[in-house]
C-alpha cells in the first residue's frame, strides 16, 4: 500500500495550473499522520508488501514538522513490526535546505522535485503569491538536490503557456544533470488547434534531440517515449489506473480517498470517500468505484490506441469531466499525436540496436543464458 498523506493544503507558491482546492488551509494533525501509518504498516503486514509513506500537499515542507514525527514514528513501528517501509514526497523543493536533505538522507527519504524545465518555461507557470518566478532560487539548490540523489525525479506540467519553451526546457533540464523527467500535460487548459500543432512540432524536437542523446550513450528516462516504448514491448507497460486500490490519498482529517484530486471533492463525486485512517476501507464504497474506474469508455473502445495510452487516469477525468464516463479530450488529442512520434523513435532505435535504447526495453532478451 501506498499512502499519500496531503499534509497541508497551503502552499508558498502559486502555480496556475494547480489542482489544489482554492482558499483552502486544512493542516493534517501529527495524530492522523500516526494513525495513517500505523493504517499502512497493518496492510503491509497482512499482505507481506512493502508499506510506501508519500508526503503530498499543498507543499508538504510547510508541514515538515508533521512529516518529521510520521516518519520518525512509522520507522520505528516499520522495525518493530519487521515490515519494510519507504519515504516518498512531492515537492516545489524552494523549502528545501542542506539540513533537510542530511535528515532526509539519515530516514531514508526521497522526493520528486516539480521543475518546469529552464527558467522562461518554469517562471510562466510556477510563480508566488506576488507573481515572481520561483526558478532563480530553486536553480541556487539544483547541485545539492543532485549530490543527494543523482537520479533525482522531476515533474513538468506542459500547457499551452508554456508549450513554445517545451523542447529546449527538456533539453536544459538534461544538461543540467537531471537524467529522470516525467513529462504531464494539463488536460484541464484550453488546448485549441494551434496548440495541438505546437505540441507535435515540440515532441518531435524533443524527439530529435532524446535520439541524439541516446546515440552518445547517454542514461535517461523521459515518459514520453520510455513509458510508450514500454507499453508496446512488454506487459508490465500497461498497468491501468489504480484509483482505489493499493494507492490512496489521506486528507488532512485522516478521509481516505481514491488519488490526490478526490483530496476536498465534492461529496457526490464519484467514490469521493473510501473511509478513514481510523477504520480503513469501506469494501462496498472501493468495490463502486473500481467498477467505475475499470468500465469500458467511450471513444476508448474502438481507439486503435487504447491500449497504448494514458486515457484510464480517473483523476484526470474527474477533473476534465465531472465524472468517470470518459477521457479528458485535451488527452486525447494529446495522446494521438505522441503515440506515432514516440514509435518512429523507437523504430528507429532499434533498427540501429541502438544500445542504450535495448538496454530500456529489452533487458531481459539481452541477458546470457542461465542469468537472473
Amino acid at each position: 500500500m501506498n499512502l499519500l498523506l496531503h499534509l497541508t493544503e497551503r502552499c508558498n507558491l502559486a502555480c496556475h495550473y494547480c489542482f489544489a482546492p482554492a482558499g483552502s488551509s486544512r493542516v493534517m494533525s501529527p495524530e492522523v499522520g500516526r494513525a495513517a501509518a500505523d493504517l499502512c504498516l497493518a496492510h503491509a503486514a497482512r499482505s507481506g508488501e512493502r508499506a510506501i509513506l508519500s508526503f503530498f500537499g499543498g507543499e508538504p515542507m510547510l508541514a515538515f514538522e508533521t512529516l518529521r514525527e510520521v516518519v520518525e514514528y512509522a520507522s520505528a513501528r516499520a522495525r518493530e513490526q519487521k515490515v519494510p517501509c519507504l519515504f516518498r514526497m512531492n515537492s516545489n523543493g524552494t523549502l528545501i535546505s542542506d539540513q533537510h536533505l542530511a535528515w532526509f538522507e539519515q530516514h531514508g527519504l526521497r522526493f520528486t522535485l516539480s521543475l518546469d524545465g529552464d527558467q522562461t518555461m518554469h517562471d510562466s507557470q510556477r510563480v508566488d503569491h506576488a507573481g515572481r518566478g520561483s526558478f532563480g532560487a530553486l536553480e541556487a539548490r539544483f547541485d545539492a538536490f543532485l549530490g543527494f540523489d543523482p537520479a533525482l525525479e522531476v515533474s513538468l506540467v506542459v500547457t499551452p503557456r508554456n508549450l513554445e519553451q517545451l523542447a529546449s526546457g527538456l533539453g536544459y533540464l538534461f544538461e543540467r544533470g537531471f537524467h529522470w523527467l516525467t513529462v504531464r500535460p494539463d488536460v484541464l487548459a484550453a488546448w485549441d488547434r494551434g496548440a495541438i500543432a505546437e505540441l507535435r512540432r515540440q515532441y518531435l524536437l524533443v524527439a530529435d534531440d532524446y535520439l541524439r542523446r541516446l546515440r552518445r550513450g547517454d542514461e535517461l528516462y523521459l515518459n514520453l517515449f520510455d513509458d510508450k516504448w514500454r507499453s508496446a514491448t512488454s506487459d508490465a507497460g500497461r498497468s491501468g489506473c489504480d484509483a482505489g486500490g493499493r494507492r490512496l490519498s489521506v486528507a488532512p482529517g485522516g478521509e481516505l480517498y481514491p488519488c490526490v484530486r478526490w483530496v476536498g471533492s465534492a461529496a457526490g463525486s464519484p467514490g469521493a470517500q473510501l473511509g478513514d485512517v481510523w477504520r480503513g476501507l469501506d469494501g462496498a464504497a472501493v468495490a463502486a468505484l473500481r467498477a467505475q474506474v475499470e468500465a469500458p469508455k467511450q471513444p476508448c473502445v474502438d481507439c486503435a490506441y487504447r491500449e497504448r495510452c494514458s486515457h484510464d487516469c480517473a483523476c484526470e477525468q474527474l477533473s476534465a469531466t465531472g465524472g468517470l464516463q470518459g477521457p479528458a479530450p485535451a488527452l486525447c488529442e494529446h495522446e494521438r499525436v505522441l503515440i506515432p512520434i514516440a514509435d518512429g523513435l523507437g523504430n528507429l532505435l532499434w533498427r540501429e540496436q541502438n544500445p542504450a535504447f535495448l538496454r530500456k526495453q529489452y533487458a531481459g532478451l539481452l541477458a546470457p543464458p542461465g542469468a537472473t
